[in-house]
């Protein structure tokens, strides 16, 4: 039986985490084939999401609590994904946000699509997903930001860049791994994204529906990600362009 591994980071998740958690493990159920397990990668909260997750996690062995210790939300990735393949035995890898802005729903399609797939990436610019929530100018800019990275990657075959929402087997892991694991923060998501398309690895797009952070606080600084993100598109385009 294959092994499913959820991959979620986490910080100051107090308000969604326990919801979040039953939603994921309640998927077994659309899963019957996949041993499907949750990983937490805390980045030192400072409300109570540790002490929720680890409570619960010494009730159900299918629960595992990873102290990254350091903030960042690539960093929470690599790591997370690193103890899944390593520690877990992770067959696929599955990563999405723990506030509920994904919904957990979702992951049975998203898993059953690696049996054809190395990669699938949900998408909200596609036909049939959407976005709840949002101002029309939040929503705009978003979807702008993802045609300029669609421009810069070079590529049709792919609108959804910089949500988290993915499946992908531990093969693609351990590929793209030595190129993105620098990236400490939020451009962990979209750089993913352009290394499997840069590779010779089989992506799949499929639509989502996002859902406005549940509780919480957003952890993004915009400004400094926006920045770092084009920086990070335009030097991968010249790479490819120019060796």
């Amino acid at each position: 039986m294959k092994k499913v591994v959820v991959v979620a980071p986490t910080f100051n998740e107090a308000e969604s985490i326990e919801k979040f958690i039953a939603q994921v493990l309640a998927q077994r159920n659309s899963l019957p084939e996949y041993e499907l397990k949750l990983l937490n990668s805390a980045s030192q909260s400072k409300d109570k999401t540790a002490d929720i997750v680890k409570k619960i996690a010494v009730k159900d062995k299918n629960i595992v609590y990873l102290d990254v210790l350091e903030r960042g939300l690539g960093l929470g990735l690599v790591k997370g994904l690193n103890y899944a393949v390593e520690k877990m035995g992770a067959d696929v890898l599955v990563t999405m946000e723990a506030d509920l802005s994904n919904d957990p729903s979702e992951i049975a399609q998203f898993v059953k699509k690696t049996e054809k797939f190395d990669v699938v990436i949900g998408s909200r610019y596609i036909e049939g997903g959407m976005i709840a929530n949002w101002s029309w100018w939040r929503r705009a800019a978003s979807q702008a930001a993802n045609y300029i990275l669609m421009f810069l990657a070079w590529t049709s075959r792919l609108h959804e860049f910089t949500n988290l929402y993915r499946a992908f087997t531990k093969e693609v892991w351990e590929g793209v791994k030595p190129n993105i694991k620098i990236h400490k923060g939020w451009l962990f998501v979209p750089a993913f994204a352009f290394e499997v398309l840069g590779s010779q690895y089989k992506v799949a797009e499929i639509p989502i529906i996002y859902f406005d952070r549940f509780g919480g606080r957003s952890k993004m600084r915009t400004f400094s990600y926006t920045k770092d993100l084009l920086r990070y598109a335009l030097r991968f385009r010249f790479k490819k362009m120019f060796g």
